[in-house]
Order: C-alpha cells, then sequence, then structure tokens
C-alpha cells in the first residue's frame, strides 16, 4: 500500500500516472496507414515522401506526447466552428443529409481526403452569396510568426508575415485540392497559436490550376512502381534530415515495412483495391497489412 503521506511515495505515483497516460494515448491516437494518398500529403515538396507514406514503406512511432499533440488539432475544429457561428457564420462539418463528412476522391479511390467544413459568412459582411472552403490549422509559435508576422506590444493581430501560401504550402495546396473538388473559389484558413490562443485568419482564392497539377501528380505517384525521385540525394538535407520515417529507406538502403503494398508484385487497381500479380488476384482487405511469404520490397531490393 502507497504512503500518501510520504513525498517520495507520492512523487512516485504522480509518475506513474503519467507514464500510464503516456501508455494510453499510444494506444488510444495512434493510426493505422492510410489506405489512401491523402490531399494533405500530397502538397509535400517530396515526390519520394508521397509515394514512401501511399506504398506504406515504413510507419514512424510517435511518443504519447506527440499524438496528444497531433489530436490538439481534432480537438480546435470545435473551438473555432463554436466562434464562428458565434458571429454569424453558418458552418457544416458533414453533409445535412446524408451526415457523412465531406470528402474528395479520385484515381479509382486511391487519393482522396476529407474537408474540415464548409461555411457561408454572414449577410452583414455584403459579400457573394457563395459557399466557401474552412480549414482549421493549429501552430507553435515559430511556425504562427512565419505565418502571421512578429508578436507587437499591442492587441492587434500579427501582419506581416508569409501567409498560408509561402509559410505553409502544403496547407495551401490542401485548400486548393478540396477547393477545386467542391468549386468553390475561396476558403477561410483559420489558424490558433497553441503557445499564446492567438487566432490568424486567410481569406484564399482557390487556385485551379495548382490543384489541377496535383491532381495529375496524384495520379503519377500513385500509379507508379518505382519510388519518384527525392527532394534531395544525400539525408542531410533540412527536409531529409527530419523525415524519421524514410531517411534511411531513401539514403540507406533500409528494406521497407512488410506488407503487401510495400511488395512490387502489388499494385493499385479500380475501386480503391490492389492487385497482386504473383497470386494474379485482388488481395483481401484484411491480408494488406501482412503481406505472404513471397513479399518482394519495391525499393532496396531482396
Amino acid at each position: 500500500m502507497i504512503d500518501l503521506n510520504d513525498h517520495i511515495e507520492r512523487k512516485k505515483l504522480v509518475l506513474q500516472i503519467q507514464s500510464d497516460i503516456d501508455a494510453f494515448c499510444k494506444v488510444e491516437f495512434t493510426e493505422d496507414n492510410r489506405t489512401h494518398l491523402g490531399a494533405s500529403i500530397i502538397g509535400n515538396e517530396c515526390q519520394a515522401y508521397s509515394w514512401n507514406t501511399f506504398r506504406w514503406l515504413n510507419q514512424e512511432k510517435f511518443s504519447g506526447q506527440l499524438l496528444r499533440l497531433f489530436n490538439r488539432g481534432h480537438t480546435e475544429e470545435a473551438r473555432f466552428i463554436r466562434w464562428l457561428e458565434g458571429i454569424g457564420f453558418t458552418v457544416w462539418e458533414t453533409d445535412p443529409e446524408t451526415k457523412a463528412q465531406f470528402r474528395i476522391s479520385g484515381v479509382n479511390g486511391h487519393f482522396g481526403g476529407s474537408l474540415d467544413s464548409i461555411m457561408r459568412p454572414p449577410a452583414r459582411y455584403n459579400l457573394p452569396d457563395l459557399a466557401w472552403l474552412g480549414e482549421f490549422k493549429t501552430h507553435n509559435e515559430k511556425s504562427f510568426t512565419k505565418l502571421a508576422g512578429k508578436k507587437s506590444n499591442t492587441s492587434i493581430p500579427r501582419i506581416g508575415g508569409e501567409g498560408v501560401r509561402l509559410s505553409k504550402p502544403v496547407h495551401w495546396r490542401q485548400m486548393c485540392s478540396y477547393g477545386r473538388a467542391y468549386n468553390f473559389t475561396h476558403g477561410l484558413y483559420c489558424a490558433v497559436n497553441k503557445d499564446t490562443d492567438e487566432l490568424y485568419f486567410e481569406i484564399v482564392t482557390i487556385d485551379y490550376h495548382e490543384a489541377d497539377d496535383l491532381f495529375r501528380k496524384a495520379e503519377s505517384i500513385i500509379n507508379s512502381q518505382r519510388q519518384p525521385p527525392k527532394i534531395a540525394q544525400s539525408e542531410a538535407f533540412f527536409n531529409c534530415k527530419y523525415c524519421h520515417a524514410f531517411k534511411d529507406i531513401c539514403h540507406k538502403g533500409q528494406l521497407p515495412t512488410k506488407n503487401c503494398r510495400s511488395c512490387v508484385n502489388a499494385r493499385p487497381i479500380e475501386n480503391a483495391e490492389w492487385f497482386c500479380d504473383r497470386w494474379n488476384n485482388t488481395i483481401p482487405k484484411d491480408y494488406i497489412k501482412t503481406g505472404c511469404d513471397e513479399w518482394k520490397a519495391i525499393i532496396n531490393g531482396i
């Protein structure tokens, strides 16, 4: 029995509680590899990264703390929606008829993504009666400063930052992909600084040309049986240095994780399914995660 009057025992207990919560969060928030190439991934500057992710070459393991941090982005969405509705916006997270989340899909079901929201500004803003795309993101202080500008000593919102297109091009491309699919002309980028709770909003013009390029890029990556060009040929390059999931595969010849999608015999086909050239058959979905004894790495071959 723990003696709660003993400060050392109390310290041990709270450390155990924290450790238990970290372990719980690793189970609670760790997600399986996505079955599709996401619109949030296709905007990455490194085509090899997008392909590696789609082919399930490896899945990075995160601590409970990092997983909680990632999950915070989901919890912030409800706050943004409450604030926007509080000033007169109409916001839809799901389709009012089907109750399903708004999604985009392409390349035989292997490319897609989920919209954070669709919204309509209040009439008092005197805007055309058109719906907007809504995108919600969280930032730390460094990222927020690059996006919104340096902090001043006044209560005036930050100005002079690079904006979403330059500071977070992956987010901007994601918005273009969603907006193009739904024929939106504009979207509202909503960002919060996790360190200070400061807000940043930006009206983004949807670039249809950029979106069309991304859809073509997605089709090329999904249908490729070879890794596309890497962003750099050295792991010392900044982007590669922090690409913990794939840098050893790309630069050190490490084998990918064994599963059907990382096998040279598998290829994506219609209806978001996979076909095995070795067994000349469609691969059962519940089998893809493990692969078979005939597995051959699609990269760094064995």
